[in-house]
């Protein structure tokens, strides 16, 4: 990343998450418990678990419901989940700190799933921002969003009173007048600019060049320890993101009978927003190094070495026994 953004960013600290413990191999669990907000991003573990691909491959699995996916991976991290999905930033920062998680796979790909959220009658052009309240979770890729968009637009991060808070509460907070924006995600962009006065859907990541992956993460122990199981999940997962990719109004069917959106149509057309590619490629683990150095270089994350935790994090070996012509690594 560019010495600007390093250097800016260094006020955007990330949580510290919790760590646990590593096991040289793990017993199969008889349900794999799949850790999910009620978001858009979670779509494709939500389909694997309610439409039963994961059933068909033999693994019995339940869905456990956390307020954002930053919490889920939290869950993950903590054992009360096996796998999960989020983008680069939460990720890396847990595995910094000695979350024993790997990634799997990429499930989704998205300049349109993040955004920024802005009330119009305050903010109408980057220079809007300095000296306004603007929402934010901490660690999340909106973090790094948000650090990405005040060095792109030449804005000190001293400028912004950065407010941090979970993405369930921005909504309320920008409705209350506490923040006059925030930077987040689906479905919280769509939810505060068709209910909140005066709120507008600023624009999307992919406006500001940015575009996000979001991997399948699982408990390290469990895919290391139970290979066998976890090649298993991967198929699951695969084929579900093929299945979505080919039924998209159906899919939207599926997802929202947990997101619970306005309506099946507004599902579809966040839907439509994100790739489902079920691969795990050379390209997201360099965009992954980009983001981990940028990380290491302002602090956000406790390492020396970004190329090292990344190597960490990322385990291609599932997909490579699971789908071969599925990855490049």
């Amino acid at each position: 990343m560019r010495k600007p953004l390093l250097a800016m960013a260094s006020m955007l600290l990330f949580g510290v998450a919790a760590v646990q413990p590593y096991t040289a191999a793990a017993q199969q669990p008889q349900t794999l418990v799949v850790g999910i907000a009620p978001s858009i991003d979670m779509s494709l573990l939500i389909v694997a678990v309610n439409k039963g691909f994961l059933e068909k491959e033999g693994v019995k699995s339940q869905l456990q419901l956390f307020d954002s996916a930053p919490a889920a991976l939290q869950g993950v991290v903590a054992g009360r989940a096996d796998i999960t999905e989020n983008t680069e930033p939460p990720q890396l920062g847990a595995r910094a700190r000695g979350g024993k998680i790997v990634q799997i796979m990429t499930g989704y790909l998205s300049g349109k799933q993040n955004g920024i959220v802005v009330n119009a009658k305050a903010i109408s052009k980057p220079q809007d921002f300095a000296g306004k309240s603007v929402g934010v979770q901490k660690g999340s890729g909106a973090n790094y969003h948000l650090a990405w968009y005040l060095e792109r637009h030449k804005m000190a991060v001293d400028k912004v009173n950065v407010r941090y808070m979970d993405a369930p509460d921005q909504i309320a907070a920008l409705a209350r007048g506490d923040i006059q924006g925030f930077f987040s995600w689906e479905p919280y962009l769509t939810k505060a600019a068709t209910s909140v006065p005066d709120a507008k859907l600023y624009e999307r990541s992919m406006d500001d060049g940015l575009v996000f992956g979001g991997s399948v993460v699982m408990r390290e122990d469990l895919a290391k320890g139970n290979k066998a199981f976890a090649v298993k999940v991967v198929k699951g997962l695969i084929a579900a993101a093929d299945w979505i990719t080919a039924n998209p109004r159906e899919a939207a069917k599926v997802v929202n009978e947990v997101v619970h959106a306005p309506s099946d149509d507004v599902v579809y057309e966040q839907l439509r927003a994100l790739d489902w590619p079920g691969t795990f490629k050379k390209e997201a683990v360099a965009q992954e190094l980009r983001i981990a150095e940028w990380g290491a270089g302002t602090g956000l994350f406790p390492t020396k070495n970004p190329k090292q935790l990344v190597d960490e994090l990322v385990y291609p070996a599932i997909i490579k026994e699971a789908a071969p012509s599925r990855t490049d690594l």
